[in-house]
């Protein structure tokens, strides 16, 4: 939703070489029921394996920060600083150690987690960030000069 409650256009999917590997989209449609709320939260999503575990990972509009969820025996969720500050690391959501019965398709209390940083985060341009990508400013070339030619006589 758009700060003025309309609807908008999800994040874009990943764009890497995995997203044409058989096991990557399986992966990715295991994670779909969380993933689909967080790029319609204009957050730009990805999964990969790391830590013993597949993790999503997901950039804030228009922020270099990220959100790291991993489901082992529960819904951990950490942001982790902007690229300048890699030092800090929040944990948003943990339901690892909770005593009561997991239910791992429940990601509301997740996702309120993840709603509650993207308030407090800075209002960003309404286009997603592209994560992963840095796109470098390509001077424009000069404009064409047309030779004037003299005329003998």
């Amino acid at each position: 939703m758009t700060p003025h409650g309309e609807p908008q256009a999800p994040a874009p999917l990943p764009d890497h070489r995995n997203v044409h590997d058989p096991r990557w989209q399986e992966v990715w449609a295991r994670y779909a029921r969380l993933t689909t709320p967080l790029r319609e939260r204009g957050m730009t999503c990805d999964v990969q394996y790391g830590m013993s575990a597949w993790l999503v990972y997901a950039w804030p509009p228009g922020h270099d920060s990220v959100v790291i969820i991993g489901a082992q025996g529960g819904w951990l969720a950490t942001h982790e600083a902007p690229a300048e500050d890699r030092t800090s690391m929040t944990v948003l959501y943990d339901s690892t150690a909770s005593t009561e019965p997991l239910d791992l398709l429940n990601i509301g209390p997740l996702l309120s987690a993840i709603d509650a940083l993207l308030a407090r985060l800075p209002r960003a341009p309404s286009t997603p960030a592209t994560a992963g990508v840095h796109v470098a400013e390509v001077p424009a070339p000069p404009p064409a000069v047309r030779g004037t030619r003299s005329r003998s006589r």
